[in-house]
């Protein structure tokens, strides 16, 4: 299984998505920031580690707000999102295309990988 952690980072009712680039699984689909987890490395760690190198964020990671398991042809994914509190919020896109600051009306207007509806609907839940 593959653990990622993802960081939501909310600000005045939006939240922040990715796109991811080109290369790889899911080319050009947007995503809550973060990125897959180390064997021996906790999600909070890599969750912290992934911000800082693939978004120059300085954070601070707090609660674990949802969890999601996620099957593909490639195997099986665990996502589990993080609140995050930004510290720095200057953001240098190191691996992605773009990112912008989403309000829950707005997340149908985006192509996003197929994690994010069961995410969203289980934050959306907690009222976030």
């Amino acid at each position: 299984m593959i653990r990622v952690a993802v960081g939501i980072i909310r600000d005045e009712g939006k939240f922040v998505l990715v796109k991811r680039d080109e290369q790889g699984r899911f080319p050009g689909l947007w995503e809550f920031p973060g990125g897959a987890a180390d064997e021996g490395v906790t999600l909070e760690d890599a969750l912290k580690d992934h911000l800082s190198k693939r978004f120059n964020l300085d954070v601070v990671v707090q609660d674990k707000l949802a969890t999601v398991t996620q099957e593909y042809d490639f195997g099986t994914v665990e996502i589990t999102a993080f609140g995050v509190e930004c510290i720095s919020k200057k953001v240098r896109l190191a691996h992605h295309l773009s990112y912008r600051w989403v309000r829950w009306n707005q997340f149908k207007e985006f192509d996003c990988v197929p994690s994010i509806t069961p995410m969203l609907e289980i934050l959306k839940s907690q009222g976030l």
